[in-house]
């Protein structure tokens, strides 16, 4: 090591795993890749958070997975700026070049986006950003709001409690939507073989289509709902709430999103705050869209049971007698093919003006 740098602890554990007859193969892998890739133990050693996460990659079939320690060294080693970047998919290279990702990827990211704007799709369906406060952000602020504004201490712990996971509805210009599988275990990438393909493609060119995600409190996506907004008929759907494989604990093998857990435990108290902040998303939505459609507000939301990781949670709600439509290219499978669950629904009642309020 060069005089003078402080070593990453992470790194000096990842090289110090030992087997028996005091083998260290990691070590040993860093060592025995030196020879063809010269200067990998500095570069690595240097940059070991980075590294990680070239492990979380696409296989052949856009679908995610986990490579081997030494294709992710690799790849790190290897990995250098797409060719083609310019200003508009700086922020794409940025993110798919930490995950070790091609440059055909990044070429049909691009190629996406700047589709999506020659067409002029809004970055939100409502026009603007709507978003959670990550824990951090709330902390920020709640320090610099003045004593008189925090003498409710339990109010303030609850608010940050619930805000270990929050809602974003993300902008169909970030570039995370061409790779959203990545993050959230499932199919949905511009890359997939599977129905994600057209899921990832409607979330960047469709003019009513966009991400809910959620993030944990290190402001990491590791849930999301694609949702579908059908604005002449004043309904929406979301396809199914997908959830990194993180938050899987003990999931059934026969039916995708139940998990064989106590509803007291810590990972099903995890799920709870991650269907919470769907809901706080949900609602924000909601409010928004009547405010801007006062004449066609929202009358109902409902979303798809397939490969949804939130069973349990959803089927708290009431089971749709009919399901509503979605356009066929957008590939709502999971809605389409399966039952649905209703979200939302707006109850009507006649007011003395003659229109309708909730």
């Amino acid at each position: 090591m060069p005089p003078g740098v402080t070593p990453n602890q992470e790194f000096l554990k990842f090289i110090s795993i030992q087997e028996d007859k005091r083998i260290f193969p990691n070590l040993e892998l860093i060592l025995s890749l030196e020879e063809e890739y010269p200067g990998i133990f500095m570069k690595v050693m240097s940059n070991f958070d980075s590294v990680k996460s070239y492990r979380e990659s696409l296989d052949a079939n856009g679908k995610p997975i986990k490579v081997s320690w030494e294709e992710a060294l690799k790849k790190f080693y290897l990995s250098n700026k797409y060719v083609g970047v310019t200003k508009e998919s700086a922020d794409i290279a940025e993110l798919f070049e930490g995950k070790g990702l091609s440059q055909d990827i990044f070429d049909k990211a691009s190629i996406l986006r700047q589709k999506a704007k020659n067409a002029r799709i809004q970055e939100h369906i409502l026009g603007q950003p709507i978003r959670e406060e990550t824990i951090l952000e709330s902390i920020e602020r709640i320090k610099k709001q003045t004593e008189e504004e925090l003498a409710s201490g339990r109010e303030i712990i609850e608010e940050l409690y619930d805000k270990q996971f929050t809602y974003e509805w993300l902008s169909k210009n970030d570039p995370h939507n061409a790779i959203m599988g990545l993050f959230c275990n499932c199919c949905a990438t511009i890359t997939s073989q599977l129905y994600g393909e057209n899921i990832a493609i409607s979330s960047i060119i469709a003019p009513d289509v966009q991400n809910l995600v959620v993030r944990d409190s290190r402001g990491n996506i590791i849930s999301k709902g694609t949702m579908y907004v059908n604005k002449s008929k004043g309904y929406a759907v979301i396809n199914d709430f997908e959830l990194n494989q993180k938050y899987r604990h003990h999931e059934s093998s026969t039916s995708k999103g139940r998990y064989n857990v106590e509803e007291t435990s810590p990972e099903e108290q995890d799920r709870e705050m991650i269907f919470r902040a769907f809901q706080r998303g949900l609602k924000a939505f909601i409010e928004e869209y009547d405010r801007q459609n006062p004449k066609n507000p929202l009358t109902q939301i409902n979303i798809g049971m397939g490969y949804n990781r939130l069973k349990k949670q959803v089927e708290r709600f009431k089971k749709a007698t009919s399901n509503l439509t979605v356009p066929s290219e957008y590939s709502f499978q999971d809605a389409m093919e399966n039952e649905q669950y209703i979200l939302y629904q707006r109850e009507q009642r006649q007011i003395e003006n003659g229109g309708y309020d909730r």
